[in-house]
């Protein structure tokens, strides 16, 4: 079940900019990055961050979306931070797909994941990763993360849903 933050996420994951301080502010506040996909109903909606292990050990995903994980190792997804700014109405519903990538750039489809659709707030939500996880493939090279946003109208996105959903925003996690 997903839940929305009620305090201020403080990923060792992070895959959005580097928090800024507010005036008056005694710490960092973290901003929601801008969705970097092809998303034209609002609200935007974007990844913040993602919470791997890998052979059971947390593991920090670096400021170059690098994943430290080698052919063999047990990777899974703890969790998926998304945000949204502010909005008024009904802001739908995401969901995050996750899938490898091979050495010739084509997804393989067989080993896609994802996690279960949430209904969107303004601010922070934090959604559990799939359940399942993956042994690293030698011909593993990224994993395509993409936010997909379900707004309550159809979309101009007809690769998603037949147009009832859009690609908000996606992220290319390096495998090293």
């Amino acid at each position: 079940m997903a839940r929305a933050l009620t305090h201020m996420p403080q990923p060792t994951h992070r895959l959005g900019p580097t928090p800024t301080l507010d005036p008056g502010s005694t710490g960092p506040t973290p901003v929601c990055p801008l969705a970097r996909g092809e998303g034209t109903v609002s609200p935007a909606v974007s990844i913040y961050s993602i919470g791997f292990v890998v052979n059971g050990a947390e593991q920090p995903v670096g400021d170059d979306n690098t994943l430290h994980a080698l052919p063999g190792d047990e990777v899974r997804v703890r969790e998926v931070t998304i945000c949204t700014g502010s909005f008024s109405g009904n802001g739908g519903e995401a969901c995050v797909d996750l899938v490898p990538v091979g050495q010739s750039g084509q997804e393989i489809e067989s080993e896609r994941r994802g996690t279960h659709t949430v209904r969107l707030t303004a601010g922070f939500i934090s959604i559990p990763g799939p359940s399942d996880s993956w042994a690293i493939a030698e011909d593993w090279r990224h994993i395509a993360v993409v936010l997909n946003h379900w707004p309550a109208e159809d979309t101009q996105d007809l690769g998603c849903g037949s147009g009832r959903c859009e690609r908000d925003d996606r992220i290319m996690v390096g495998l090293r």
